[in-house]
């Protein structure tokens, strides 16, 4: 059975206006939903969730991850262990079971604050070590709206007083969530929220900070529906474009959902 989510309103804008705000809403979409961690060899690896079913045999166990650990007023990066074991899964239209390995993850010392993430310590990333990490907001503290009432916009304040804001938008047309980034001048579509059940929550929002330390903006932000993905956006690695705020750097894909996706939801009653 689905949990119940609290439902609000969703800024609706036509197709014309989405396009002309921040390029195709479909490229945008196919962007946030067909990136894999395998197709970046330089991406970012993290897991989402401390007990996790993976297709494949990608994992090993190991203590080279760090648990990105917040309290409502603070986040750090703490080390971890990965406890990896072969396990296969079947969904309810599978013919046979898929082989995979199932992923268990601990902080090497307790204390307070929950996990929201899991990072995989990398040569290539050198800033990922053990110690506070520069937070705007996570989900572990009270999320932020905007001033404007029964919207799911979560609104975030940067050190030089910009504000940002993360907005649903209804793509009426295609009939599609879109979650916009936006910037006092810039604006720039991610990905598609609630592919599946068709009824968006304020969930998409997990943290923003300064994970590599570059004094840019990054996001980590779910778009799972029953599946899908979360999406670490670095602020280094936007592309120099007119409206790129914010690149993809990592990519993590949720397990697969063992029910039925019916794509109903408000828009079907």
């Amino acid at each position: 059975m689905r949990p119940a989510r609290r439902l609000l309103s969703v800024t609706v804008l036509s197709c014309a206006v989405l396009l002309a705000q921040a390029g195709s809403a479909a490229a945008a979409v196919e962007a946030g939903r067909d990136s894999h961690a395998q197709d970046m060899p330089n991406g970012v690896r993290f897991v989402v969730g401390k007990d996790q079913w993976q297709p494949g045999r990608h994992y090993k166990s190991s203590a080279d991850w760090l648990a990105l650990n917040c309290t409502p007023s603070a986040c750090s990066l703490e080390p971890a262990r990965l406890t990896v074991k072969a396990e296969s899964w079947q969904g309810h239209y599978d013919d046979k079971p898929t082989r995979g390995q199932r992923l268990n993850f601990r902080k090497l010392r307790p204390g307070p604050g929950g996990v929201i993430a899991w990072f995989q310590l990398d040569a290539k990333h050198p800033w990922l070590r053990p110690g506070a990490v520069t937070t705007y907001a996570s989900k572990a503290g009270r999320t932020k709206r905007p001033a404007s009432e029964g919207t799911l916009e979560v609104a975030i304040d940067l050190p030089d007083g910009k504000p940002v804001t993360l907005v649903p938008l209804y793509d009426r047309e295609n009939q599609v969530f879109l979650l916009q980034l936006r910037e006092p001048k810039r604006r720039q579509m991610l990905g598609q929220l609630a592919h599946c059940s068709r009824e968006v929550a304020n969930d998409f929002f997990l943290w923003a900070g300064d994970l590599d330390g570059d004094g840019r903006p990054d996001y980590l932000i779910s778009f799972v529906d029953d599946d899908g993905q979360v999406v670490l956006y670095l602020g280094g690695a936007a592309d120099q474009g007119e409206y790129e705020i914010a690149g993809i750097a990592g990519v993590y894909d949720s397990p697969p959902s063992g029910g039925e996706c019916d794509g109903t939801g408000w828009l079907e009653r």
